[in-house]
């Protein structure tokens, strides 16, 4: 059985229910984690979720709602980690190898820190007491850029990539498409409507589409003009025309604005999706669990 976690579905702008992106897919034997939002890490223990069972991290674009958790992720990953736990792979658009690189990296940023791990006796007794032995190694990982249409085979599960439609040139952005032995789910992340989200998510089993807002009305218009998202996110209707179009067998709205997502305008997003997509629509919330 394959799980997907909703543990970050809201928006650069921080509410009490929601606050970012961030997504876990328990394949059974190992998490796969898609974008690193704020208080991902912690997020993911509310979940009952470890950080050491994430093997892979995937990053759909290097906007903060996104990926600002990262370097705490990397170092609970790296600090709870025991001999048996496996490297961990980041991968996304570039320069998602220089990124971590310039967080954990001998030289980076989070170097004192780590440092301080290594050698000071309390932290070296720590490490050992979770089996660990001296000298204490700084961290390994393997960071990998990607680019669209590449093919990755992760063993029992295997990932593709497309271009997502979204703030180019100035970032790079993908969308991910998972087979595993339970089925398919693509992941959207940020993007407008476009061929490659389409064919992506063909007759996969359940799409995560952000839904940004529902384009309609001037107090909406007004946000998504404010945010300079008018023509480069997806509203319920987009994605609901992505699923029908796509043939998938469930739509999952993520990544919803403060306005979209309350009680009554949440609602009105899913029915207007059910308009145009005849499978099943589900608004998500931060804390979700979906059976594939």
């Amino acid at each position: 059985m394959v799980k997907v976690h909703i543990l970050g579905s809201g928006t650069p702008t921080p509410t009490p229910d929601r606050f970012g992106s961030s997504y876990v897919i328990d394949m059974g034997n190992e998490l796969v984690m898609v974008d690193c939002g704020p208080a991902t890490t912690h997020k993911l223990a509310r979940a009952g979720l470890s950080a050491t069972d994430v093997s892979t991290v995937f990053l759909t674009h290097h906007h903060f709602d996104h990926n600002v958790d990262l370097p705490c992720f990397l170092l609970v990953r790296w600090d709870q980690a025991t001999p048996a736990t496996p490297i961990l792979r980041v991968c996304g658009p570039q320069p998602t190898a220089a990124i971590v690189e310039e967080l954990i990296g001998k030289e980076g940023v989070f170097r004192r820190d780590i440092r301080a791990r290594i050698e000071h006796p309390a932290s070296q007794r720590v490490f050992q007491m979770r089996g660990g032995e001296l000298p204490r190694p700084w961290p390994v990982w393997q960071a990998r850029d990607l680019v669209p249409d590449e093919l990755l085979d992760g063993g029992t599960w295997q990932v593709t990539t497309a271009r997502a439609a979204h703030v180019q040139p100035y970032l790079d952005s993908l969308a991910y498409r998972f087979s595993t032995p339970a089925g398919t789910v693509a992941i959207t992340g940020d993007t407008a409507p476009c061929p490659e989200i389409v064919e992506l998510a063909r007759d996969a089993d359940m799409l995560l589409c952000c839904c940004w807002d529902h384009h309609d009305g001037e107090e909406q218009i007004d946000e998504c003009v404010a945010e300079g998202m008018v023509g480069n996110m997806c509203g319920p209707e987009d994605a609901a025309r992505i699923a029908a179009e796509a043939n998938v067998g469930r739509l999952v709205l993520v990544h919803a604005t403060p306005s979209v997502a309350e009680p009554e305008s949440a609602s009105r997003a899913v029915k207007v999706a059910r308009e145009i997509f005849d499978g099943p629509v589900v608004f998500a919330h931060e804390g979700l669990e979906l059976t594939l």
